[in-house]
């Protein structure tokens, strides 16, 4: 075996090891360890369980610092203290569980915590570029499509994107932790062929495995760890199958290896090598090719087909809850044809303005796993306080008033999160505690009074206030106009840089759709829905207001880090920690956004009564806002959802109670009925989990 203290070997070694010591308290679990790994080479790491790979490989990777020896990177002393300075040097470990965040598509998984920023927001298509070229170079070529979310992977090409997101940083070592673990057949030779390339590209690899087929198959050399040391590290011609059982098990040999039967199994090397040039002559290409696409926007029936998949795999999106408003609404115009008047439309949306709002903020906290029963007495608290403060004792401008109340709200969310996240408490248990303790706060705050008037026009006009016609076309022409801008920029540019874009006739046809809707809403909303004596007309304040949230949220989830780690934290919460994330700051930051959301949307009830309450329900509203959310498309287990679920959500809500009380029907109809609706969301939500567990 080759002497790892001195020839050529140890010279060009990138990583040298000498003398490793780690000890758990009394258990030493490596003992004078020499290891050494060479640029262009796969090592392969055995041993038996317990042996020491998993701490080996962790103090490389800078999980554990060692307690005594020298690491040499690239022939300069180093220590490695941290997982950060461990991937500055250049080192990356692909972990057995991957790290990879099955609600996040392989772009998103690829860049996840080092994202490409272009004025402050993701560049998502120079992400999009960047990870289609490492994949080319890699030769990953099974994947459909690069948008697909990692939850609809085989576990082949899971381990594919997982290599690829470890490579495509600079890295000079890839460490991969049982890479066929679980794997069928065609896979593992997938997974083979790629560790082999990733050597032949000049990275340094070192490969755990209890598979001495897959060892033999790709490793240039092979390194034997027996409880805690190093009892063989050598070329792998110099093993064979018996010498290396042999060595793991009692730590000495003495079988010889006949020269030329070194490998189980035939070089993966020379068959991976004799493929690029294959490939290459055929193509006259000098290397991998970086094209990611044509330019050219997807055919129409393609962009059908694709989309039709997507559903039948449970990737509905928004579609469950728009067919169920629009059956919903068909039963109560049926039973009474005022249901799609004007005037009631209108009033449906006013009425779910408050359940829209509320869960918009409810979505934030949703998406990362938890949930917050508080929100309903937080947005009470905010009501409170901004009535309060416009009261004749005071007089304070409504705009102050609204922002000291959303203070308020900020804090209760900042203090409960703080408390979650810090103390790791439960998040029902805290936000529960929230609900009794914010009611009675509330109560303190009204006094034996009961019921405090709103002392402010304005604010009086947040739920009562209506636009101006003109006022409405104006601010519903801009909207739409920016919209269109935006999108069919987005598209062309998607083309111009080699992108698959969709249809140019579905990019019209959603601008198309969105004028349409526009034109419906401000026509129906100028129409007269008074009396004779009483004229009303006008978009409605709270129309804006919602949609100015929806807007404001959606760009936060969608266009900056802080929505895709939330998204993250929600799917894998310890993929995201791996890749640098700060949870405590995500998830403290989430819970404080959710609290703001509430109390605007406590403004919104308070202006629609023009008064506050200690009679106001705030655990019926925390309920009802879940429901919103939930029923919109919001998943109850994370990492799944959107601000316009909630809208969506409380657009059905009302429907359902405004429809029952146009029919007469009593509270308990309405409330069984929002509950038939809830589970029935619930059970579709839980139905695409599943799918896309069983699909892998």
């Amino acid at each position: 075996m080759r002497d790892m203290g001195n020839g050529t070997g140890s010279r060009d070694a990138i990583l040298r090891i000498r003398g490793l010591e780690k000890r758990f308290g009394a258990v030493q679990a490596l003992s004078g360890v020499d290891f050494e790994v060479r640029p262009g080479e796969v090592t392969a790491l055995v041993g038996d369980n317990g042996a020491g790979k998993s701490v080996l490989t962790k103090t490389i990777a800078g999980i554990h610092e060692a307690d005594g020896g020298e690491i040499f990177w690239e022939d300069a002393p180093v220590r490695i203290r941290s997982p950060r300075e461990s991937a500055e040097l250049g080192i990356e470990v692909v972990y057995q569980d991957l790290a990879l965040c099955d609600n996040l598509d392989v772009v998103q998984n690829m860049f996840l915590g080092r994202e490409i920023l272009t004025n402050g927001t993701l560049d998502e298509d120079a992400m999009e570029r960047a990870a289609a070229e490492t994949l080319a170079g890699l030769r990953v070529t099974t994947l459909r499509s690069i948008r697909a979310p990692v939850s609809a992977l085989s576990g082949g090409q899971r381990q594919s994107i997982a290599v690829a997101k470890a490579v495509m940083w600079n890295s000079k070592l890839v460490i991969l932790d049982e890479p066929t673990a679980a794997l069928g057949v065609a896979q593992t030779g997938q997974v083979l062929q790629l560790v082999r390339r990733l050597a032949d590209q000049g990275l340094a690899v070192v490969m755990i495995s209890h598979n001495l087929n897959d060892v033999f198959a790709v490793a240039d050399n092979i390194a034997i760890l027996r409880l805690g040391k190093m009892v063989g590290q050598a070329p792998v011609e110099e093993f064979d199958t018996q010498r290396v059982v042999e060595l793991m098990t009692t730590g000495k040999s003495d079988h010889v290896v006949e020269p030329g039967k070194g490998r189980a199994a035939p070089s993966i090397a020379a068959e991976n090598a004799r493929e690029v040039a294959a490939e290459r002559a055929a193509s006259g290409e000098e290397g991998p090719s970086a094209v990611v696409g044509a330019g050219e926007s997807e055919s129409f029936s393609s962009y059908i087909a694709r989309s039709w998949s997507r559903i039948k795999a449970g990737e509905s999106g928004v579609l469950p809850v728009v067919l169920g408003f629009v059956l919903i609404s068909a039963i109560f115009q049926i039973e009474n044809a005022k249901f799609l008047s004007p005037g009631n439309l209108v009033n449906l949306l006013v009425q779910g303005s408050v359940f829209m709002m509320i869960g918009m903020g409810q979505v934030f906290v949703l998406l990362l796993g938890e949930i917050d029963l508080s929100l309903g007495f937080v947005a009470g608290i905010g009501a409170t306080v901004a009535t309060l403060l416009v009261a004749p004792g005071i007089g304070w401008p409504w705009w102050a008033a609204l922002i000291v109340a959303l203070g308020v709200s900020a804090l209760l969310g900042l203090v409960q999160g703080s408390l979650i996240t810090r103390l790791k408490l439960p998040s029902f248990v805290v936000t529960l505690a929230g609900l009794l303790g914010f009611n009675g706060l509330m109560i303190q705050l009204l006094g034996a009074g009961g019921t405090v008037p709103i002392a402010d026009e304005t604010l009086n006009n947040f739920a009562n206030g209506t636009l101006s016609p003109t006022a409405g076309w104006v601010l519903t022409g801009l909207v739409v106009a920016v919209y269109a801008a935006l999108i069919y920029r987005k598209d062309a540019v998607r083309r111009k840089h080699g992108l698959v874009a969709p249809p140019l006739g579905l990019t019209l046809m959603k601008i198309g759709a969105a004028v349409l809707a526009g034109v419906v809403l401000v026509v129906i909303s100028n129409m007269n829905r008074g009396i004779a004596r009483f004229p009303l007309s006008g978009m409605p304040w709270g129309i804006p207001i919602v949609f100015a949230v929806l807007l404001a949220w959606s760009f936060l989830l969608g266009k900056l880090r802080f929505g895709r780690y939330v998204l993250a934290i929600g799917g894998n919460a310890e993929a995201a920690r791996r890749a640098g994330i700060n949870l405590r700051l995500i998830r403290t930051a989430a819970f404080t956004l959710a609290a703001t959301t509430a109390g605007l949307g406590g403004v919104l009830y308070a202006s629609r009564l023009r008064s506050i309450s200690t009679s106001f329900d705030g655990g019926t509203i925390v309920l009802y806002v879940v429901a919103t959310a939930v029923i919109g498309g919001t998943s109850l287990f994370g990492g799944r959802g959107h601000p316009l679920h909630a809208v969506l959500g409380g657009v059905v809500i009302a429907a359902i109670v405004n429809g029952m009380a146009l029919l007469g029907l009593p509270a308990a109809v309405q409330l069984m009925a929002t509950a038939l609706v809830l589970l029935a969301s619930i059970t579709v939500d839980v139905v695409v989990r599943r799918r896309g567990e069983t699909t892998r």
